[in-house]
């Protein structure tokens, strides 16, 4: 069995669902060195080698998962105008013996999830600042049009060989000009416990906007620079969890880092969201402040 934590509880996947390498690679010819990537409770990713757009994704939506929600990851990514998000290249269905599969093909960035990079060792500084410039800047991107990632943390932010952060897997997505497909009566509503603020965790959707998910990027700034998530640390269930971020405070950072960037990621983490910014560009316009002391891009 696979097993795959999302927001709510693990979803297990029978391995018999999954799709064969080699099965893939004949229905796609023109892909070379197609690899297992990851496995989850909606899709499989490979990764593959494109003749004209070089290393790329392949994301297989398993035929249970909701065609609904996969629309909207493919039209956020069409929609949101951000740097440092991938693009999609194409996409399209397949039959295969567990039933049609939705597949999308996207731009592969090479690099490392920043979950990754804090079980190294935690940022500096300047890569905090990068971190939260990059990050902002496509949650800025999605406002303009109306869409919340809902999801934002380490494991969906990648560094690419520059030093760049990408926001990565909209899958979760809430557009906000379109009829939720969350049910309102829902538990958890979508999200991950830990990063999502008490309003993604009520489910209570007139209140989730760009604001949840700068709750999100608040909590995995302090991850980066703390290699500590204290909402999640040392909690005996999820219950706990949730419990701690709807009405804890993170603790301030420490003298190490600027007083100006522990004030930003205190405000962005706050439990009561009329207490954190209130748009993504305010965010932005804070962090780019303190970027231009610092002279990071």
């Amino acid at each position: 069995m696979a097993r795959f934590y999302g927001a709510q509880q693990p979803v297990i996947m029978p391995i018999h669902s999954q799709v064969d390498p080699d099965w893939l690679g004949r229905q796609f010819p023109h892909l070379t060195n197609l690899q297992p990537l990851a496995a989850g409770g909606q899709k499989q990713v490979f990764t593959a080698m494109h003749a004209d757009d070089g290393e790329v994704v392949i994301k297989l939506m398993h035929p249970g998962a909701d065609p609904a929600r996969t629309e909207r990851e493919l039209e956020a990514a069409t929609k949101i105008q951000a740097r440092r998000m991938p693009r999609i290249f194409e996409h399209g269905q397949l039959t295969g013996n567990t039933g049609t599969i939705v597949w999308f093909r996207e731009e592969c960035i090479p690099g490392q999830t920043l979950s990754a990079r804090i079980r190294v060792g935690t940022l500096s500084y300047h890569e905090l600042l990068r971190l939260a410039l990059h990050v902002s800047e496509t949650l800025v991107a999605a406002e303009a049009v109306g869409i919340v990632h809902r999801d934002v943390k380490p494991a969906n932010i990648i560094i690419d060989q520059r030093g760049e952060f990408w926001l990565i897997d909209f899958g979760v997505a809430r557009h906000l000009d379109l009829e939720s497909l969350t049910a309102t009566a829902a538990p958890g509503g979508c999200g991950t416990i830990g990063y999502a603020p008490a309003e993604q965790c009520r489910n209570d959707k007139p209140d989730i906007d760009a604001r949840a998910d700068l709750f999100a990027l608040g909590v995995t700034l302090y991850e980066a620079a703390t290699g500590r998530n204290p909402h999640v640390e040392g909690a005996r269930d999820r219950f706990e969890v949730i419990a701690r971020s709807s009405t804890q405070q993170l603790p301030r950072l420490g003298r190490f880092l600027p007083d100006g960037f522990a004030d930003l990621v205190a405000t962005l983490s706050q439990p009561n969201l009329v207490h954190r910014c209130q748009t993504a560009h305010e965010a932005n316009e804070w962090i780019k402040d303190l970027c231009d002391r610092e002279g990071v891009r």
